[in-house]
């Protein structure tokens, strides 16, 4: 979600790139999406987890923000902050590594949990497609362990 905030809003304003403050009012003042202490902590949260790269005093996101499909009614609230489910964070992982749209990438994990006859949990499912394209997973199996377990 955060990634689509990020993508929204550079493609709303017709940039490559805007300074902090400028994104901050942004996504506060002109889009009315967040307070303006939420759209601080919202950029903040984008540059630590690698979204958005500083350049001097420019903001630029670390990915192709073209290949974000952000549907005509979005209008993201609070829950952008809460932590992803690891399912999403693999999904996500899977997009920005392979460019692909987030509702393929879902398709696709569906598709080998039809086949395998629902034998494992859509977060297997996304870590076997996750391998495929080549993304190191380690980092996300005992996560996905303690839910497949529990």
């Amino acid at each position: 979600m955060l990634r689509m905030v990020i993508a929204a809003a550079f493609k709303a304003k017709g940039r490559k790139s805007m300074s902090k403050s400028e994104l901050t009012y942004f996504m506060s003042f002109d889009l009315k999406w967040f307070s303006h202490d939420m759209s601080k902590r919202i950029v903040e949260t984008a540059i630590e987890k690698g979204l958005l790269v500083e350049d001097g005093e420019k903001l630029t996101p670390s990915f192709d923000i073209s290949s974000v499909e952000i549907p005509v009614d979005f209008k993201p609230d609070a829950s952008v902050l809460e932590k992803p489910s690891i399912f999403d964070e693999v999904v996500d992982e899977i997009v920005a590594k392979t460019g692909m749209s987030r509702s393929d990438v879902i398709a696709e994990i569906n598709d080998l949990q039809e086949r395998l006859e629902s034998l494992i949990d859509a977060e297997v499912a996304a870590l076997v497609v996750a391998k495929k394209y080549g993304i190191d997973v380690k980092g996300y199996v005992d996560e996905v362990e303690k839910i497949v377990l529990s």
